[in-house]
């Protein structure tokens, strides 16, 4: 993740947090439809609302993140491991068939101009630092048991068309899309290509004035029970900028997995973060 004017790192080795704002986030699509999901869509055991949760929260940016840092993800393809307030793992598909038919992503609104009030333009400054416009769509992966276990390699089975996020800043929007097949045990992941608006990190893990954590035990609860793994080389999972306000090392080579078929390793571990997107499967 990255960080406003500087970077944060939350790996679950260590967890650093600045005042920061973390590019997140990806999303794919092809037709989009006005709403967001419920936890109702879940109950089926015909359908499944992946990534529902009891637990709320919101993405870290813009005027409504109150204290947190502003907080974003780009360049990268990731999928939440494990989220508070549901069981088991979150995007694994449950079905011996289905298909995903929507999905969802819920977006802060960056700032767009400087003020006195929240500090530095958020928008240009993720522009820059990951690209433009902010995008993303959904990929279909399944885990390649054979070979080195660690870091797991996941082969990008299908993809969602991309979608142009800039437009839905503030609100949770979902997309209907062309039905894409799974089977059971694939994930549906998020791919941003540029940047996405669509994280969430607490509060109790910011940097406090004595040089530790808001609340530490809020924090450790927060990171034992959310997780999600990257696509990026182990070693290269803090990514910032450098002394010169220029992507680091880490970031310039963190790269979402965009080729059908191709095969990654997902060398990144996080914690106390989420993604914010939902999927819905069908069985069929």
């Amino acid at each position: 993740m990255a960080e406003f004017r500087s970077h944060l790192n939350v790996s679950r080795p260590a967890l650093r947090v600045g005042a920061l704002i973390i590019a997140t986030l990806g999303l794919l699509a092809c037709l989009a439809v006005s709403g967001v999901f419920t936890e109702a869509d879940g109950k089926s055991n015909r359908r499944v609302l992946l990534g529902a949760t009891k637990n709320r929260v919101t993405p870290n940016c813009g005027t409504q993140a109150g204290a947190r840092a502003c907080i974003a993800e780009g360049k990268v393809t990731g999928f939440q491991v494990f989220q508070k307030g549901t069981r088991g793992k979150n995007f694994i598909v449950p079905f011996g068939k289905g298909k995903v038919v929507a999905w969802s992503i819920q977006l802060s609104n960056p700032t767009g101009k400087d003020s006195q009030r929240y500090g530095p333009a958020q928008r240009p400054y993720f522009n820059k630092l990951f690209g433009t416009p902010s995008k993303a769509r959904i990929s279909i992966l399944r885990k390649i048991k054979s070979g080195p276990k660690y870091p797991p390699r996941y082969k990008l089975i299908r993809a969602s068309g991309t979608q142009l996020l800039n437009r839905y800043f503030g609100t949770e929007i979902k997309f209907a899309i062309k039905p894409l097949n799974v089977i059971r045990g694939d994930i549906v992941a998020l791919t941003i290509p540029t940047w996405a608006p669509a994280f969430w990190v607490p509060y109790a893990c910011s940097a406090a004035t004595n040089g530790g954590l808001v609340n530490p035990s809020r924090c450790a609860n927060a990171r034992k029970y959310n997780t999600w793994r990257g696509s990026r080389a182990p070693g290269k999972c803090s990514i910032g900028t450098d002394a010169f306000d220029r992507p680091n090392d880490a970031l310039k080579s963190s790269h979402p997995q965009q080729k059908i078929n191709s095969i990654k390793r997902y060398g990144c571990y996080y914690d106390a973060g989420r993604l914010l997107y939902k999927a819905t499967v069908v069985a069929r």
